[in-house]
């Protein structure tokens, strides 16, 4: 019974607290303006491209020329095997 009360007591207080909340909220007035340019030139803006990968190109690369080296000796020990059978 204890417990009932307490958490009814919590639900009332967040109950009021949203209430309270929502009411501040809408108090404030809303203002929009909008506009619409049309402009003949646009400005390209600055683009800087800047490299901050750990990974380096030539290293990808090796390692995919040792790995792809790799599978080539594979295939080509399978074939031998089976050409051996």
């Amino acid at each position: 019974m204890f417990w009932l009360l307490v958490m009814m007591g919590m639900a009332a207080v967040l109950l009021y607290n949203v209430v309270e909340l929502t009411k501040k909220y809408l108090s404030y007035p809303v203002s929009v303006k909008l506009s619409v340019d049309h402009k003949q030139q646009l400005t390209f803006p600055t683009v800087t491209i800047c490299n901050m990968s750990p990974v380096k190109k030539s290293s990808l690369e090796a390692s995919q020329n040792s790995a792809s080296a790799k599978r080539r000796r594979k295939r080509s020990a399978g074939r031998q095997a089976f050409i051996r059978q």
